[in-house]
């Protein structure tokens, strides 16, 4: 007999075509990029299909008609985080809104000496931009270690007066571990300390309130919200993005163009350089909604039970360790052995239909010094089911690997 949440399971993968053309396919990397929903591929057809203008730019009606609903979605995924539209710039994701950070945010303010703060759990993308600029102007870059658990460990010890900025995950993207940041980024408010959260990875699975959670900037990707690639979004606290200069120049950013210089819009229309991802934008609040429709109905306790199943089924393999995750808050977990290449069981799962991530999963210093060889993750969606868990039970007894 079904209980209710295998029903409403079995709903939400229907609504995934991909899974109606493979119902069988157990997709474990969703940490990487969701699948997309009917829905949200509904959503950019019929912008396609019967909307489509450039925005900002056009008098004509189809035009205003367009900028009209682009400026409704900005408002829409804004709020998915507690924010106002005036506040939320679209970017292609995560990555894009780091290196805009780092060059409009950090850049003018850091000096010679100054430091900035990451975690050992950071994604490169929240990695590389401030260790870069940290390069070219001759700061330092601090890099605070973990607890035994995953998460941060005396991140504030390494904050002192010459921090201009400090950036940490919300939730590593190879561990699942959930930072404290609004602890941090409080304590940072006070110390006159910027602070940035890298939400990839929790947007899909927590509610966010940068309001509550107190950070200066909140960056999240779409593709991760199973919506399409190519769309994000960047929250930064409206006093801090009125002293940010241009990221870009060109059209839809500028206000007059002179021979000798020219000047720019403000806020997040100042940031939005060349015509934008329109499409990305209507499958993105649409994904939104379709996200908060289905934790009102359940999908998080859902997740966190079937993340228990998937727990004892790689616990029940023995040359099998598992590295620390948050217990299906966010349904991450990792697995390795320093014996087997993670890419070799893969390979292997990959032949019986189950498809997991290996490597070092952009988080090279995080894994390096975890592992010897990188690890295997796996990480649920709202498709994933009892059937997916036990076909990957079936594969690891039929793999051949074991040490």
């Amino acid at each position: 007999m079904q209980t209710n949440n295998e029903v409403i399971m079995s709903q939400w993968r229907e609504q995934f075509s991909v899974f109606r053309q493979r119902p069988d396919w157990a997709y474990f990397d969703n940490a990487a990029s969701c699948q997309v929903p009917d829905v949200v591929l509904e959503a950019i057809c019929d912008y396609q299909h019967h909307y489509h203008a450039n925005v900002h730019r056009g008098s004509y009606e189809q035009s205003q008609h367009a900028t009209a609903l682009y400026e409704s979605w900005r408002a829409k995924v804004a709020g998915f985080v507690g924010a106002t539209s005036d506040s939320l710039i679209f970017t292609r994701g995560t990555t894009e809104s780091m290196n805009l950070l780092a060059e409009s945010l950090l850049r003018p303010r850091l000096q010679r000496g100054d430091n900035v703060v990451v975690t050992l759990s950071e994604h490169h993308a929240n990695w590389l931009p401030w260790q870069r600029v940290c390069e070219q102007v001759g700061a330092e870059f601090r890099v605070a270690d973990l607890k035994d658990d995953g998460t941060v460990d005396n991140l504030m010890q390494l904050v002192d007066e010459r921090t201009c900025l400090v950036s940490l995950n919300h939730a590593s993207n190879v561990l699942g571990v959930i930072n404290p940041v609004a602890e941090i980024c409080h304590q940072l408010r006070e110390q006159g300390v910027l602070s940035v959260v890298d939400a990839a990875q929790s947007a899909a699975h927590m509610a966010i309130d940068v309001n509550q959670l107190g950070c200066d900037a909140l960056a999240f990707s779409g593709h991760k919200l199973y919506g399409p690639t190519g769309i994000g979004g960047l929250y930064v606290r409206h006093d801090v993005l009125a002293a940010m200069p241009p990221y870009q120049v060109g059209g839809g950013m500028v206000d007059k163009v002179y021979q000798q210089d020219s000047t720019f819009h403000s806020g997040v229309q100042g940031f939005e350089a060349g015509t934008p991802n329109l499409v990305g934008a209507a499958g993105l609040a649409t994904a939104v909604e379709f996200l908060q429709d289905a934790r009102a109905n359940g999908s998080s306790e859902y997740l966190r039970g079937l993340f228990k199943q998937l727990e004892a089924v790689l616990a029940d393999v023995s040359w099998l360790t598992a590295l620390p995750h948050s217990g299906g808050r966010v349904p991450v977990i990792s697995v390795h052995n320093p014996a087997v290449h993670p890419r070799e069981l893969a390979i292997c799962l990959d032949q019986d239909g189950v498809s997991a991530r290996a490597g070092r999963h952009c988080a090279q210093p995080l894994t390096d010094k975890l592992t010897s060889n990188g690890c295997l993750r796996f990480s649920l969606g709202l498709h994933s089911n009892e059937a997916d868990i036990e076909r990957l039970a079936r594969g690891l007894r039929e793999c051949k690997l074991k040490p």
